[in-house]
């Protein structure tokens, strides 16, 4: 199964020539992985995260924020702010999303053993996200926040 060798994986310049390749057509709900590597680089909180394949291959690239742009989603200084999740055009609906989400509590206890919940926003136009993470463990909170695309449902996980 394609699944079984991947892993989440933190950015590192290796990596640009895969990324390089990441194919996003619809931009409407998340930033591309370009952009966020160049904020990566402005600001020591922004963590991209990918993940990776046995073959190299990167389906799904996330950004691990601890800066203060969480406080919009969470009162709680133990968190970290999910950005710019997205999957790569060429493997929709093959679950690596899911993975991504799925491995990502690991991830984050073995990376940054402080941090004690998840916290992202989530269009209010965004179905398929939002089944997505209700999926993979987040819970929808009642709090909402208005973003710059719209209303925003909070979601998190405690970890």
């Amino acid at each position: 199964m394609e699944h079984d060798d991947a892993s989440l994986l933190a950015y590192n310049p290796t990596f640009d020539k895969a990324l390089g390749n990441y194919q996003l057509s619809d931009l409407s709900f998340t930033g591309t992985p370009e952009h966020a590597i160049r904020v990566s680089r402005l600001s020591d909180g922004y963590h991209p995260v990918l993940l990776v394949t046995g073959r190299g291959e990167i389906p799904t690239f996330l950004v691990l924020d601890y800066g203060d742009d969480k406080y919009r989603y969470t009162k709680r200084s133990d968190s970290m702010l999910i950005r710019s999740f997205s999957t790569d055009d060429r493997f929709h609906r093959r679950g690596f999303a899911h993975l991504a989400l799925t491995l990502l509590p690991d991830y984050v206890h073995a990376a940054y053993e402080n941090i004690h919940e998840l916290v992202l926003g989530v269009n209010a136009a965004n179905r398929p996200a939002q089944k997505l993470y209700e999926g993979s463990g987040f819970v929808k909170l009642h709090e909402t926040y208005q973003g710059s695309k719209g209303e925003q449902f909070i979601y998190h996980q405690v970890l």
